[in-house]
């Protein structure tokens, strides 16, 4: 089947979309309102999943301790990301 642009365009406005994480969504709000940023989501590897860093977030709010990425074992160096 040969799809033109206009049939691709549309076939991609009639997807689902994905609904929001409210819950996700208020535990990033605290967490950029306590620690000043929002957490580097660019920079963790795919294998961490949203409830995972929901969690780790919970944890340094709780905590008060800004190590999200030692709470998710992830490791940020020069050479590899990860």
């Amino acid at each position: 089947m040969n799809m033109g642009l206009e049939d691709f365009m549309n076939s991609l406005a009639d997807k689902p979309v994905n609904e929001i994480d409210k819950e996700y969504f208020d535990v990033e709000k605290r967490f950029e309102e306590r620690f000043g940023h929002i957490v580097p989501r660019e920079m963790l590897p795919p294998s961490v999943s949203v409830d995972d860093i929901k969690k780790a977030m919970k944890v340094c709010i709780e905590s008060g301790n800004d190590n999200i990425l030692e709470v998710l074992n992830v490791e940020i160096n020069e050479k590899y990301l990860y």
